[in-house]
Parts: structure tokens; C-alpha cells; sequence
């Protein structure tokens, strides 16, 4: 290989080259360093550390240097939110949802952000508002099913159907047990305010909408009993137990004085005791224990208390024979003692007789079908927590 003159020309211009593309490359990242402003590595720390006060206010004056920083607006936002100042969360969004400078679907996501600043902070007018306006946008599903939430807190049962029907359209997994509960919530007002054309109308919607909807089953059964037509109450409450057995207990007592009003006490006591036998249950054993008080006296529902505790120990059915059994003892230091146990027991007991959330564990004495802690529907199930302990029980599936 020949020298040539020219590349004594050439060298020295690309090594030239090579040394300014070098600076040029530096000088680009020494202006990128000073765009970034301080506070805003400053804030990334202190998330890091957990220290998300001190984020905050990083956060904050970075935002007030640069207005440009909308995912650094979304992220502070953010963070208000989740430490309860939703005021300050509205005014981030409102702020974002209203500048021009910025990408129209960038103002979208604010706008949607805002709404569901306004139901956290329980400003519901507001919030419906917000996400109506999404009705064209690509945000359309995210915002029908806050809608959707904000009608069940509303108790809006009308728009939650519509709501429901909307986002399965949209391909949203809506279960068809929850549509059948907006029906019967409906129908459930209907009842409360005599209007029983109506409730039955509801309550038919609901079983097209989830034919295995056992709380439609039980309301039928109720509107009957009203209505004074307890043959047909007892049927319809009869024929719950194909969908789901455990939720009898919510009826058994007025089944129980649906039989004694057709005089068919025995008839009513032997189905109590199937129920019982099939479906063990302290509220079920309870009204059995009275049916037969009732028809064959204290001592048969003493016997029948005693011979269910020994077969199923539980305190709760313990606290009931105890009861049972002081009713007629003299006051000497026998029964003291026995009321002693029996009061150290009811103390206890009153934990273990509250219904619970199997989906997030949340208790009440009072049975809900919609848990008021997680707002899932039929995630109680009408089972005291102490039966859940030792004897657990599936939770209804639903489509």
C-alpha cells in the first residue's frame, strides 16, 4: 500500500472533527443539567426516602419554574391525593385541564383526573359532570365506570342500570349479579314505599339479568308476606334454596310465623329442622330453638339447644344454652356462677356474631348484600365470623 500525500491533509481535519463533536456533545448535556432545576433530583430523593412531604414541596417549586412539566403536574397530583389534600389535587387538574399549551388529550386526562378528585372529596355533581364530558373521548370507559361508582354511592339504581349496560357495551366485565342488585335495590324501594306492582316488575328484571339472584328470590317471598298471602311466601322462599341455601337464615323467622299464621306449626318446625340439618347455621338453630319453645315449651328448646351445641360446639350457641338454662334456676351460688360464665362468654361473643367481608374483612352486626367497606356485592355471606372460622362457605359465583 502507497502513501499519499493528501491524507497528511486529512488526518489532522478528522481528528478536528472528532474533538468538536466531543464539546458540542458535552455543551448539550451541561444545558440539559441546567434546564433541569435542582429540586426537581431533590424531590426524587425524598421519594425515594420515603419522605413525601418533603417531595412535595421539591415538586412544587420545580412546578413553579417550569410550567411545562405536565407529567411532573400528574405526578404531584398524585401525591395529594393519596395523602388526603384533595384540594389541592382539584386545583393541580383544573389547572392542567384548562391550559391551552398542552395536548388535547393531555387535558382529557386531567379532565378525568379532576372528576375523580371530585367524588373522592364527595362533590358529586361535580364530579358527573367531569366525566359526561369524556362521553367522546378515548377516556369514555375509564369515565362510565366512575359514573357507575358514583350512582351506587348516590343510590341512583336507575342510572347504575344504564350505567352497567353502557360499560358492557364498551367490553367492560360487568357481572350480571351486580346488575340484578341495582333491580333489586330498586325493587327494595319500591317495597318500602307500598308500591308492590313495581317491586315485582324489578325483581323479575333481576332474575332475567342472573336467574340464581337469591336476594330476588327472598324479596318475592317478602312482598307475599305483606300482602298477607303466606302460602305463596313460604314457596317462594322454598324455592331459594336451589340457588343458594345458605342465604335462608335472612327469612327463617318470618317463615317460621308464616307457618304459625296458617296454623301448620309442625309443618314449619320440620322444615326448620331440615335446614338445620342440611344447612347448620346459628341463626337457623336460633329460630328453631324458638319455634319449638313456642309449640312444645322451654324445655324441648332446652333439649334441642343442648344436643346442637354438644354436635357443633360454638360460644355462640353456648351463650344461648346458658341463657336457656338460667331462665328458671333459683339465685344461689350455682346459678351466680353460671351467670358469671355466661356474661364472661357474651362479652366475647359479641366479636364473633357480626357478619363479615370475605373480599376485605370488614364486620357489622347488620347483613349488607353490598359491603359497605369494599362495595363488592355478595362478599358477605349471612354466616356469623365464628361459623366462617370453623365451618367456611363458598362465596356465590356469579356470571
Amino acid at each position: 500500500m502507497e502513501f499519499e500525500t493528501w491524507w497528511l491533509v486529512l488526518i489532522p481535519v478528522l481528528f478536528s472533527l472528532g474533538w468538536l463533536a466531543a464539546r458540542l456533545d458535552r455543551r448539550s448535556d451541561e444545558n440539559t443539567q441546567e434546564q433541569v432545576p435542582t429540586s426537581y433530583f431533590k424531590g426524587v430523593n425524598f421519594l425515594l426516602s420515603e419522605q413525601p412531604d418533603k417531595a412535595i414541596d421539591a415538586f412544587l417549586e420545580v412546578a413553579s419554574i417550569d410550567t411545562h412539566t405536565v407529567e411532573l403536574h400528574f405526578a404531584l397530583a398524585n401525591l395529594f391525593r393519596k395523602k388526603g389534600e384533595v384540594d389541592r389535587a382539584i386545583r393541580v387538574h383544573q389547572f392542567l385541564s384548562t391550559r391551552e399549551q398542552i395536548k388535547q388529550s393531555e387535558r382529557e386526562r386531567a379532565t378525568y383526573e379532576l372528576g375523580v378528585d371530585f367524588l373522592r372529596a364527595g362533590i358529586l355533581d361535580r364530579a358527573e359532570k367531569a366525566f359526561f364530558s369524556l362521553a367522546a373521548t378515548d377516556l369514555k370507559a375509564d369515565a362510565a365506570r366512575q359514573l357507575l361508582e358514583l350512582y351506587e354511592l348516590e343510590k341512583a339504581w336507575d342510572k347504575a342500570i344504564e350505567q352497567a349496560h353502557k360499560l358492557r357495551e364498551f367490553g367492560a366485565p360487568i357481572p350480571s349479579g351486580d346488575i340484578a342488585h341495582f333491580y333489586c335495590e330498586q325493587a327494595q324501594q319500591a317495597v318500602d314505599d307500598g308500591r308492590f306492582d313495581d317491586a315485582r316488575q324489578g325483581l323479575q328484571n333481576a332474575l332475567l339479568s342472573e336467574p340464581k339472584n337469591v336476594r330476588a328470590s327472598l324479596l318475592l317471598g317478602e312482598i307475599y308476606f305483606q300482602q298477607g298471602h303466606f302460602e305463596e311466601a313460604i314457596a317462594q322462599w322454598r324455592s331459594a334454596e336451589k340457588q343458594n341455601p345458605w342465604y335462608l337464615p335472612l327469612v327463617g323467622p318470618k317463615m317460621w310465623e308464616a307457618f304459625k299464621r296458617l296454623s301448620r306449626m309442625d309443618e314449619g318446625i320440620e322444615a326448620l329442622q331440615t335446614y338445620c340439618s342440611m344447612y347448620p347455621s346459628i341463626d337457623l338453630l336460633l329460630v328453631l330453638a324458638k319455634a319449638i319453645e313456642e309449640a312444645r315449651g322451654p324445655a324441648a328448646a332446652f333439649v334441642l339447644l343442648r344436643d346442637q351445641v354438644r354436635a357443633r360446639p360454638s360460644l355462640l350457641g353456648l351463650d344461648k344454652l346458658l341463657e336457656h338454662q338460667l331462665r328458671d334456676m333459683n339465685d344461689d351460688e350455682r346459678s351466680q356462677d353460671l351467670r358469671l360464665t355466661r356474661e364472661l362468654i357474651s362479652k366475647h361473643t359479641q366479636r364473633l356474631e357480626r357478619y363479615r367481608c370475605q373480599h376485605c374483612g370488614f364486620q357489622a352486626k347488620k347483613f349488607y348484600w353490598q359491603c359497605p367497606g369494599c362495595a363488592h356485592w355478595d362478599s358477605i355471606v349471612p354466616r356469623r365470623a365464628e361459623e366462617l372460622d370453623f365451618y367456611p362457605v363458598p362465596l356465590k359465583k356469579t356470571a
